[in-house]
């Protein structure tokens, strides 16, 4: 080796023959000689010298700079024999005792390379044929296709065919050059081939390969016609080779091997190339094997190493069929692989081309690409990029103008700077990775790092910071606002999910910078932040690591941006004992309400507001007022959800970009009150119209009555008209139905929805064989039932109507003769007067007295079997749903007096319950059926008008009486004096003029207008 200087000053006489004995330098000392300080000098055979006659050149050692002063030579022979090369290599180590550990690969590694490796059979979504019209192509490019078959077919790639099958080709020539490329539409193709799950979803980084570690790059050539198609698929994947003017049959071939425009072929190639790998991987585990697709890279501590994996790999991928060309195989620094340079120790991206004029959204877009591709290892920020990031929005056609603003030149200048002067680094195998997270809001990133702590960057030696990956945020944040506490926690499990990736491991420190208002931060406050953020919590969960609060020294972490931290949490968790504060809007008044009860004087006090917008705005415009309003601590209650969640993020918020102008302005204002205050708040969200009881319901009902006006609240809807129904009277479903017009599921879900009905419900019987009367009041059934909640007057006589279902119940202190009579007087007014009754053998419905009293009415008596309550079915069931009714309607009507309570009941039963057989109540089938109840048709009468005298007619006759009348007319009822109104007589015909009484009649009227 020789130093700076260009020639030795005497021609250099190695000892070489027999009787000199050759010499060996080896350093003493540790001594760091850079890569450019040696040189390589080669001397040839024809040179002076006393040189044997062997074939090549040989190298000599001379003399370099940095020489230290105590050498050891260490003294060997070599044989002059011109029958035996020598290798000076060999022949030295073994007389020195050197040895190279490196085992011969095992007999199962050559078989494991030269086994016949399968191909994957593709799953088809259909075996029917497809076929696909080859276009025509031109002269120039039929006559390029003909020669790329004829050198496909040589190579055995194709092969023809007569399948069902075909897709189109077409000819592209290669750039730059004066060739041309084959390619294959296999669009309908791939839409017929099932997808295979992804191998590799990402590329391997260089960064994990040791520093010094010797390298070597393979890149195979034509990798996808190196891999066989399974016979099976292979007559699918066809193409034909047009004829001009068909003047002949064309050919058609089908692949034997992977087609490229195959969307699985990708897939295919990485586990085919894998599996080639996978016994050298196996045979040299301490060697480091990078593959991507039809890139290979090896990585190995020595020269020797290296040179034999590198052996091992080239050697079965040429066993497999696979052509690797010299010139392919990169063995000295700087090596290019997966678009990255790679020196011994750092790592930087291949010359990237910024083009400066943009002119379309398509060119900042692929401008955007190239840089994001980039950042992880040159430590491009987002706001670094975020000018170019904001020109990708506007126009979505990928023509629409675009030009660099002033920012975006300005990004670019600092982008091509950091290019030329940052870098990544090689890792070492000897140390741990760390973590830090810098940057200021709200543009926060973090690098994954090494630190040699044995060497100080002052002292003018290596750099100790070694910087494995940038790690960043997305540029479009999912939530519009958020806290530092979340993008740190989003940070740090972003970068423990890239360590685990590149390196199996975890962070052995994560520097979290934290900066406080004044003092110094202790572990305590460490802590509490960590317990008061659950994102933090999630992001660290099972990290076992140390965190720390310090940055290490060094220029680039050396950011004045620190992270605030709040001791104490402005919002509170729980409730606090304070002033509760209720919000609402309406969006049709768009007021925006809230209200409270002043602890003072009790009384409700509001604040109402018309703000435009949606109700979201005009919700959180009250919170804005509230915020505002209360300095002190007070409770928050809204019916917004996404309020309540924009509150409780609020502390220190970053805000994302939001187009609305109002609401920028509202959640700027939100985050800056809610920074600056001091004393606590506690924000909830409960749901609107829940009819609870409780303050909290009883501030929102009041909320909501101030959004909506009186003159402006809409009446409740029929479904709600309806459940308010039932929770007064609580009718069945038939009932429902039939009032309130609502469908029979609605009116189902909203008898089951009720408590009272659920707990108090009975199960369904039949409605029996009891004989019945055919119209209302022909049969009547009576009894007594015991309610023992109404106290002396728990006896209550039921009468029920066995056709029409109408009830009628009366509470008296007894079950005498006396008591059934008084009931009945009092079931008479109410009903009518029934044919016949139908008791028990009670003695109360047996004795002379009872059986007067019906007699004197008019009414027949009859009795069921004695002791037998099956005779009574209807009355006994009436029994049944009397009582639940009661109990249903306890809850509203517990204070009242049992006359009322039961009138109540009957009022249910008699005017709202119905059943789906008979939807009218049975008050309605009761008198309706009775036809001495039935209306009587008015006459028609003729009307004197008293304003003009004239008499008009006939009109329907609603009603009269005494002195009054009411007549019904096309715009509606009118009332009028009895006076004005007549019977209506038809005009007589002529005929009945004829009639002997009609002409005397007529003779009359005319005598005695004469005489008047």
């Amino acid at each position: 080796m020789a130093g700076d200087s260009p020639a030795p000053s005497a021609p250099p006489t190695p000892p070489y023959p027999g009787d000199v004995v050759p010499a060996r330098l080896q350093l003493m000392e540790g001594l760091h000689l850079k890569d450019d300080d040696w040189n390589f000098v080669s001397v040839d055979n024809s040179e002076q010298g006393t040189w044997p006659r062997v074939k090549g050149k040989l190298i000599v050692v001379w003399d370099c700079k940095h020489t230290p002063k105590k050498i050891e030579i260490l003294p060997g022979t070599l044989d002059n024999n011109p029958g035996k090369e020598p290798l000076l290599g060999r022949d030295l180590m073994a007389q020195w005792g050197v040895t190279i550990d490196i085992p011969d690969p095992s007999q199962d590694f050559w078989v494991a390379v030269a086994e016949e490796r399968p191909t994957h059979k593709l799953n088809w979504k259909t075996d029917a044929p497809l076929w696909v019209e080859q276009w025509p192509l031109s002269k120039q490019k039929l006559k390029a296709l003909e020669e790329l078959v004829e050198e496909q077919l040589a190579k055995g790639h194709i092969v023809e065919t007569t399948s069902p099958w075909n897709s189109p080709v077409f000819i592209i020539r290669k750039p730059g050059k004066d060739k041309w490329r084959l390619l294959q539409d296999l669009r309908q193709i791939n839409n017929v081939i099932e997808d295979m799950g992804s191998l590799q979803p990402g590329m391997p980084t260089p960064t994990m390969l040791p520093q010094n570690w010797k390298l070597a790059v393979i890149d195979i050539k034509d990798c996808f016609f190196h891999i066989p198609l399974h016979p099976y698929d292979a007559p699918r994947f066809v193409f034909s080779v047009p004829t001009i003017n068909r003047e002949a049959p064309r050919k058609r071939y089908n692949w034997r091997v992977l087609p490229q425009g195959m969307k699985v072929s990708p897939i295919i190639c990485q586990w085919y190339v894998a599996s080639l790998l996978s016994p050298v991987r196996i045979a040299m585990e301490k060697a480091i094997i990078h593959h991507y697709m039809d890139d290979v890279l090896v990585c190995a501590p020595t020269d020797d190493v290296l040179s034999h994996v590198l052996d091992l790999t080239i050697n079965a991928l040429v066993v497999a069929g696979f052509e690797l060309q010299e010139d392919k195989v990169q063995r000295m620094p700087p090596w290019r692989f997966l678009g990255l340079e790679i020196g011994k120790r750092t790592i930087v991206p291949q010359k990237l081309e910024i083009r400066p004029k943009i002119q379309t959204l398509a060119d900042v877009h692929q401008l955007c690409g190239a840089l994001n591709w980039v950042r992880p290892w040159l430590g491009l920020t987002t706001e670094d990029l975020a000018p170019l990031f904001n020109l990708l929005k506007g126009g979505e056609e990928l023509s629409s103008p675009r030009e660099l603003t002033p920012e975006a030149k300005e990004a670019l200048e600092k982008v091509q700077h950091l290019m030329s002067t940052r870098q990544a680094h090689r890792c070492d195998p000897d140390l741990p990775f760390k973590f830090i997270i810098m940057g200021k809001l709200p543009h926060l990133h973090g690098v994954i790092f090494q630190w040699r702590n044995n060497i100080k960057k002052d002292q003018g030696r290596e750099d100790p910071l070694l910087i494995i990956e940038w790690v960043f945020l997305s540029h479009q944040r999912s939530k519009r606002m958020t806290r530092p506490q979340e993008l740190v926690a989003e940070l740090i499990r972003k970068a423990r999910v890239r360590i685990r990736e590149l390196a199996g491991c975890d962070f052995e420190c994560i520097h979290i910078p934290i900066g406080l208002r004044s003092g110094q931060i202790t572990k305590a406050m460490l802590e509490h932040l960590l317990q008061e953020n659950e994102a933090l919590q999630f992001a660290l969960d099972s990290f076992t690591g140390q965190i720390s609060i310090h940055r290490p020294a060094h220029k680039i972490f050396n950011q004045d941006a620190k992270f605030i931290l709040n001791l104490k949490d402005v919002g509170s968790r729980k409730p606090l004992e304070a002033l509760t504060v209720f919000t609402d809007v309406s969006g049709r008044s768009h007021k925006s309400v809230m209200t409270w009860k002043d602890p003072q004087t009790q009384q409700w006090e509001a604040d109402v507001a018309e703000v435009e917008g949606s109700p979201q705005v005009a919700e959180l415009a009250a919170v804005v007022r509230a915020f505002e309003r209360f300095p002190e601590p007070f409770n928050s209650v809204t019916d917004s959800a996404y309020v309540a969640g924009v509150v409780s993020r609020a502390d220190q918020a970053i805000l994302q970009e939001v187009s609305n102008t109002a609401l920028f302005e509202l959640l700027s204002k939100l985050v800056k009150l809610v920074s600056h205050r001091e004393q606590p708040f506690f924000v909830m969200h409960t749901r609107s119209h829940t009819d609870l009881p409780g303050f909290i319901a009883e501030g929102n009902r009041r909320a909501d009555a101030l959004a909506a006006p009186a003159v402006m609240a809409p009446l409740p809807s029929i479904f709600e008209q309806a459940k308010l129904s039932h929770q007064l009277h609580h009718q069945n479903a038939p009932g429902l139905v039939r009032r309130f017009h609502i469908t029979w599921e609605q009116a189902k879900a909203i008898v089951a929805t009720c408590p009272s009905c659920n707990q108090h419900a009975l199960p369904t019987l039949s409605a029996g064989v009891n004989p019945r009367g055919l119209n209302s009041c022909e049969l009547w059934q009576t009894d007594v039932t015991h309610i023992p909640q109404f106290g002396r007057s728990k006896y209550v006589h039921v009468s029920v109507d066995t056709y029409s279902g109408a009830v009628f119940a009366s509470a008296h202190a007894g079950e005498k003769t006396s008591d059934a009579i008084k009931h009945l007087i009092q079931a008479f007014s109410f009903m009518g007067i029934p044919k016949e009754l139908k008791t028990d053998n009670g003695p109360a419905y047996r004795s002379r007295e009872f059986c007067s009293f019906l007699q004197q009415w008019g009414v027949g008596h009859k009795t069921g079997i004695p002791h037998s309550p099956t005779g009574q079915a209807v009355v006994e069931r009436i029994h049944r749903e009397i009582k639940r009714v009661l109990n249903q309607q306890q809850p509203v009507l517990k204070t009242e007096t049992p006359q009322t309570r039961l009138s109540r009941a009957l009022f249910t039963l008699n005017f709202l319950n119905s059943t789906f057989e008979f939807l009218n109540p049975p008050i309605v089938r009761h008198f309706g059926a009775n036809p001495q109840l039935n209306n009587k048709e008015r006459p028609p009468v003729m009307v004197r008008d008293p304003e003009t005298g004239r008499t008009e007619g006939p009109h329907d006759l609603v009603t009269w009486g005494r002195g009054y009348a009411c007549e019904s007319t096309p715009t509606g009822p009118r009332w009028l004096p009895s006076k004005w109104v007549m019977p209506y007589g038809p005009k007589v015909s002529g005929e009945e003029k004829k009639l002997p009484q009609v002409t005397q009649a007529a003779f009359r009227r005319k005598r005695r207008e004469e005489f008047s």
